[in-house]
């Protein structure tokens, strides 16, 4: 996970701090899981095409929050001041 390490690096260049990047996380999945009960609990029928768009939306969407999920669990998993060292090009 090397790009983690230069995404957090780079918010520690801005001051982020692990609270910080945590809660953006978590504002993150929230949409997310809203927007994804918003689509399956939607019982309209618009037809084949769309409902192919749906499934492949909530394809997406459950992705999107098993990622971020997965940051939490990472960040979470670092001790809070844990220095990210640059990497030499």
């Amino acid at each position: 996970m090397d790009w983690v390490e230069t995404l957090l690096r780079k918010s520690c260049e801005n001051t982020l701090t692990k609270s910080e990047v945590l809660h953006s996380l978590f504002h993150m999945i929230e949409v997310n899981e809203k927007t994804l009960h918003q689509i399956q609990s939607d019982t309209r029928n618009f037809g084949p095409e769309l409902e192919e768009l749906k499934q492949t939306e909530i394809r997406d969407l459950d992705f999107h929050l098993k990622f971020y999920r997965s940051l939490v669990n990472y960040i979470n998993s670092m001790p809070e001041k844990k220095t990210v060292e640059p990497t030499s090009r």
